[in-house]
């Protein structure tokens, strides 16, 4: 494993990352923890800290039961009762204490969701850990809720303690007396109290009075103006009662001591219980804080692969949260046959932010944190990681910037290999452009050779032609709106960025003159070089369109087939077991009508042809046939014309029709009024009905099967529409009439060309324009839903349409 540069955590904003789940801890034993984190390559592992954090998340959500106070890191105290004849003091004792049975009740809270089969990866944390019950109980004995150790601990402190309180209720007793006659003398002041200075009870009394009153000074006050006197007649009481609290002291210690010495016995276990605290509290910490970003577990594969949908940068997105602001998701590929993005656009776009995304979020996976992307997002694994980015100028090192990206470049190439990502901001910069230019693309091809993974940035022109010529390459874009003339912030991968540099520079303000003197300083060459460039890239993606018309008809044309053959056997299979059925049946009647002849012959025969017998054999015969013609099909009336003419001509819901202008045959799967929709080759066409025509004869109705749209083949139409289709539609300065016909056509089209989402630009203006658009969508049945673009990229200026 490589990672490079060393602050590589630094430069991404990792360490950030590390100081807010920090303050998600609830204590000093889950800091450790947080500050151990590390990246991992094995997918076990990886997998293991994902679902553990992906289980606390959960518990977080739903549960309200699980333990979240008194995480005490007291191993320190532990450490140092090691040594015979040390003791545990009573504050560190209660912290024990406490974070025990802190550590007791979550592991309850396991062995009870355990038996509910819930947060397997968790339970796996508890294997070995325990708790002495009867330590705890020990504990509980010894020292009360407030922390001081009970009276009944041992019979001597009993005694003791006994002892105490007689001698200072006598004290008090007497101190009451004299305070009570001090007063009446005038020797104190009325509000003046009974106080306590160097452990010994005490008068105060004004200092112009200490010789009245007969004792031993302790204490004076700031001021001088009183003292504190221990009067003559409590003297004695209160050496007594000092010497009680050092037998009681001395009385503690040895219970301490006795408790440390069985408490020693226990550490190994306790030392492993605190491992298993610091660990629950690192994972709360992480669930914590992914719920924070709205992070989720991700899909994990055990391959080098980057394919996320609606990706955040979890630092710009909480960010954002405190202005009210939403952060513009990333969806991103990067696999075996696009290995290397190169990704283009203006400054401030949003170019550097997307690889720090991609760096920032690829280590925070390897290292078990949740990601704030899409479910449905896929995570591969990468086993070294390199990074230039930044200005690493170096004056004692008396190394340029440049010199410092050479430097990098040296240290990628030794070490880059299939299982490596790296990132690279700003390829090629800080020096001629024309040598960066060339060594950038150089490296890349070295890199793409040997399989490695990327993503740069650039402005390079010559980079984004290698991306287009190049396998393993691929052009990504930060798209921008050269209407308002800001950045979107939005990735588009397939496409180049243009720099959008004299259009930028006009919208600050700088001088047409200026900008028209930089473009002759340029020349053609460049802008033509430019527009090479954008024109390849329609290409392409007229390629990419007409390919996926070419793959949707296929998949028609498949489905199609396989209906036809499924007819066709359910069919063969329906005639089978119908001529079978009337052979069997036909077999039946023949045997029954020959034995009847049979019979018949037999029985004239036998009577010598007598005429009663010969009638009611005759009456036998024609029953016979009676039930016969029961059995047969009887041949279908034929209609009568006129009548029956005039109600075929209505045309209905799943009839057969012959549209006109395109002369090819469809089922009408609905009707409202004059305006009917009709299905062809997977294709729902609105009309009106008077553009159709009823048919019954499906196969003479078309001269092929393909249909046709004025002579023409109707795909070869629709794969027109489909290249030149726009995803947004702008009718501002149109005409009423004329923004009605375009818009119906408009969003016609884009029902024929089977598009689920168009924007409609209409402008705010009066408002005109809007109330048509709306009126022809809420007319339309294909519509799902229309509503306004965001405020920042259109707001009621434009409308978002989605299509059923």
């Amino acid at each position: 494993m490589m990672i490079y540069p060393s602050n590589y955590e630094k430069k991404i904003g990792f360490d950030s990352i590390r100081n807010l789940i920090k303050e998600c801890c609830i204590s000093s034993l889950g800091c450790k923890k947080v500050d151990a984190i590390e990246l991992h390559t094995h997918v076990d592992i990886i997998t293991r800290l994902h679902e553990q954090t992906e289980e606390f998340r959960q518990i977080l959500l739903f549960e309200t039961s699980f333990p979240a106070q008194n995480y005490i890191d007291t191993r320190s105290e532990l450490t140092r009762i090691q040594i015979e004849g040390t003791y545990i003091d009573l504050e560190p004792f209660c912290e024990l204490r406490a974070v025990l049975k802190t550590i007791q009740a979550c592991l309850l809270f396991f062995r009870v969701k355990k038996e509910e089969e819930k947060y397997p990866y968790l339970q796996q944390l508890t294997e070995g850990v325990t708790v002495d019950n009867e330590l705890i109980k020990t504990m509980d004995l010894l020292v009360d809720d407030k922390g001081n150790v009970k009276s009944n601990a041992s019979p001597d402190l009993q005694t003791i303690r006994q002892k105490i309180v007689g001698i200072e209720n006598e004290v008090q007793k007497q101190l009451r007396k004299l305070v009570h006659q001090a007063k009446k003398d005038e020797l104190m002041e009325a509000t003046a109290e009974v106080t306590v200075r160097e452990g010994r009870l005490v008068i105060p009394v004004p200092a112009a009075h200490k010789r009245r009153l007969k004792g031993f000074i302790h204490d004076e006050s700031a001021t001088g103006q009183t003292v504190y006197i221990e009067p003559q007649e409590v003297f004695e009481l209160n050496n007594n009662l000092r010497n009680l609290k050092s037998d009681e002291k001395r009385e503690v210690i040895r219970i301490l001591t006795l408790f440390t010495n069985e408490l020693r016995e226990h550490i190994p276990s306790l030392n492993h219980a605190f491992e298993f605290l610091g660990q629950i509290d690192c994972i709360r910490a992480k669930a914590k804080f992914a719920l924070s970003i709205h992070a989720i577990k991700p899909i994990i594969v055990d391959k080098q692969l980057i394919k996320w949908q609606k990706a955040k940068h979890p630092l710009l997105y909480l960010n954002f949260q405190q202005q009210k602001k939403e952060v513009v998701p990333l969806t991103v590929e990067i696999n075996k046959d696009s290995r290397i993005l190169i990704i283009s656009g203006p400054n401030a776009g949003g170019k550097s932010v997307c690889l720090k995304t991609v760096a920032l979020l690829q280590y925070m996976f390897q290292c078990g944190l949740l990601i704030p992307a899409s479910e449905l997002s896929e995570f591969g694994i990468f086993y070294k990681f390199f990074l230039d980015i930044g200005d690493d100028q170096s004056i004692e090192n008396d190394l340029s910037t440049y010199s410092f990206r050479l430097k990098n470049m040296n240290a990628l190439l030794q070490e880059a290999d299939e299982s490596t990502l790296f990132l690279m901001d700003e390829l090629g910069s800080g020096t001629d452009p024309q040598y960066g230019g060339a060594i950038a693309e150089t490296l890349l091809e070295i890199l793409s050779n040997r399989k490695a993974f990327g993503v740069v940035t650039t402005h390079f022109g010559n980079l984004k032609a290698m991306a287009n010529q190049t396998d393993g390459l691929v052009n990504a874009a930060m798209l921008f709106d050269e209407e308002e003339m800001k950045p979107l912030f939005t990735l588009k991968i397939g496409k180049w960025g243009s720099s959008f540099t004299f259009e930028i520079a006009r919208k600050i303000g700088l001088s047409e003159n200026l900008l028209q003197t930089a473009i002759e300083k340029i020349g053609t060459t460049q802008i033509d070089y430019e527009f090479l460039l954008q024109k390849l890239e329609r290409e392409k993606i007229e390629l990419e369109n007409q390919k996926k018309m070419s793959e949707a008809v296929d998949g028609q044309l498949k489905e199609l087939i396989d209906k036809y053959e499924n007819l066709k056997t359910n069919l063969e299979t329906q005639k089978f077991n119908i001529l079978k059925e009337a052979k069997k049946e036909a077999q039946d009647m023949l045997n029954t009508t020959n034995k009847l002849i049979e019979k018949t012959i037999k029985d004239i025969k036998e009577s010598k042809a007598d005429k009663e017998l010969v009638k009611q054999t005759k009456e036998g015969i024609k029953t016979f046939h009676k039930a016969l013609e029961k059995k047969l099909p009887t041949p279908p009336k034929q209609p009568i014309k006129k009548a029956i003419q005039q109600e075929d001509n209505r045309i209905k819901e799943m009839d057969y029709v012959v549209i006109n202008e395109i002369n090819t045959v469809g089922q009408v799967t609905f009707i409202d009024g004059e305006d009917v929709v009709v299905s062809f080759n997977s294709i729902n066409l609105k009309t009106t009905i008077d553009k159709v025509r009823k048919t019954k004869n499906i196969k003479k109705e078309t001269k092929s099967n393909t249909p046709q749209y004025g002579g023409k083949n109707i795909y070869t139409e629709i794969n027109k529409k489909s290249t030149s289709f726009k995803l947004e539609l702008d009718i501002r300065g149109m005409r009423a009439d004329e923004a009605t016909e375009i818009v119906e056509r408009y969003i016609d089209d884009a029902i024929l060309l089977r598009i689920h989402e168009v924007k409609i630009i209409h402008g705010k203006g009066s408002g005109i324009l809007r109330s048509i658009t709306r009126d022809i969508l809420a007319k339309n049945i294909h519509i799902q839903e229309y509503y306004d673009e965001k405020l920042e990229w259109g707001g009621a200026g434009k409308t978002i349409v989605k299509i059923k």
